[in-house]
């Protein structure tokens, strides 16, 4: 397997927590977009059916801090695809609110 950045997980952004309980993840700052992700602690493409949950609500309390405007969760993972990690994006400026989700 070819050097994965996000095995590696190098301390070069924001680091909001670490988890070790119910399972290995973190919560920080991607390096490309500068927005908070949350990156499972192991090599794979994809929680499990019980994590996914598990990692929003992690993610989920950082983004409503920075934030306070709205976010949604994007787990289109572009640079890293083999390995599970989801962002936290606030909505475009442009966006009108009410055509935001609730």
């Amino acid at each position: 397997m070819a050097k994965c950045e996000l095995c590696e997980l190098a301390r070069t952004t924001t680091w909001y927590a670490e988890y070790d309980e119910p399972f290995r993840f973190a919560i920080l700052d991607c390096d490309s977009c500068d927005v908070p992700m949350a990156v499972l602690g192991e090599h794979r493409q994809a929680p499990t059916e019980g994590e996914r949950p598990i990692l929003q609500r992690a993610l989920a309390e950082i983004a409503d801090q920075k934030f306070p405007d709205g976010w949604f969760f994007d787990d289109h993972m572009r640079q890293i695809p083999d390995h599970y990690h989801l962002h936290a994006r606030p909505y475009p400026a442009w966006l009108p609110k009410n055509l935001r989700p609730k």
